[in-house]
């Protein structure tokens, strides 16, 4: 009887809901063959070994002067030693959302063919970027969010920086709900600009109605809830920076100050000035 599908990185203790996974994974010197049911996408850093993965549209086998890219789907993986020594690998799982707001973040919208499993070359940048989530260990750095996102930025700029083509194709079919990047790209862009709702629709070519439920599908609020939130949270950091609040509201898209300090004391319940650092 077949064992069941493996999910990951559930597999390994991972939240469902976690961002960036990071696993330090090794096959112990036995040949091992598991279908997989990947939830985020996963960049795979081969150290040691060989590893196959197959899915539905293509398979690749690499050893260890290859790193394998991997959009979430369902797949077979194989492992296999070489010359007795176990297969090592550093696993790094990358959640639908985040990937996406990377690409929001950086500018990115993705035009190549997709392709939801490729390998590239490693190199010495990549085998030492390896190293270093070692020497962390992967148990202290998922501990720390902060410093988990920024080693998997400092991965993924480095490989768009090293092959733009090969990790263009693997954004291409990981990012493919086009409509939710451009709706994230729109928001993220003008989310300062005390626009309506009706008019962040209409620069994101939708209807009011279809807008909220894919806005609800993509960050799992309302757009008022979640546009208020961003812009209070941006307000709280300006004011703990030593700004004024007459420095900064028209910034946060506020068309006087009066309007903003309502805004933010029915947020936070205390008005602006009780939180800002700067001389009075």
């Amino acid at each position: 009887m077949a064992s069941a599908p493996v999910p990951l990185p559930g597999h390994f203790g991972a939240n469902k809901a976690v961002d960036v996974f990071f696993q330090q994974y090794s096959n112990n010197g036995k040949p091992v063959r598991t279908q997989v049911v990947l939830t985020h996408h996963l960049i795979s850093l081969l150290q040691e070994g060989e590893k196959e993965v197959i899915v539905a549209s293509r398979r690749e086998r690499v050893d260890a002067t290859r790193l394998l890219l991997l959009s979430a789907a369902s797949g077979i993986m194989s492992e296999h030693s070489l010359k007795g020594r176990p297969m090592r690998s550093l696993l790094l799982f990358i959640a639908p959302t985040w990937l996406m707001d990377f690409c929001v973040r950086h500018g990115l919208r993705p035009g190549a063919e997709p392709l939801g499993l490729r390998s590239l070359q490693q190199d010495e940048f990549t085998r030492l970027f390896a190293r270093s989530v070692e020497l962390l260990g992967s148990g202290r750095l998922n501990a720390d969010h902060a410093l988990c996102s920024n080693k998997a930025e400092e991965i993924l700029l480095y490989l768009l920086a090293k092959a733009p083509e090969g990790f263009a194709s693997f954004l291409a079919a990981a990012c493919c709900d086009h409509d939710h990047l451009s709706l994230k790209t729109v928001v993220a862009r003008h989310q300062d600009a005390n626009l309506s709702i009706p008019e962040l629709a209409f620069l994101c070519n939708m209807g009011v109605s279809t807008f909220k439920r894919r806005f609800r599908e993509a960050y799992g609020m309302a757009p008022g809830r979640y546009l208020r939130e961003q812009r209070m949270a941006r307000a709280k950091a300006l004011l703990a920076g030593r700004s004024r609040p007459s420095e900064i509201y028209l910034e946060l898209g506020y068309e006087s100050l009066a309007a903003f300090s309502a805004a933010f004391k029915q947020h936070f319940g205390t008005p602006p000035t009780a939180r800002s650092q700067g001389p009075a």
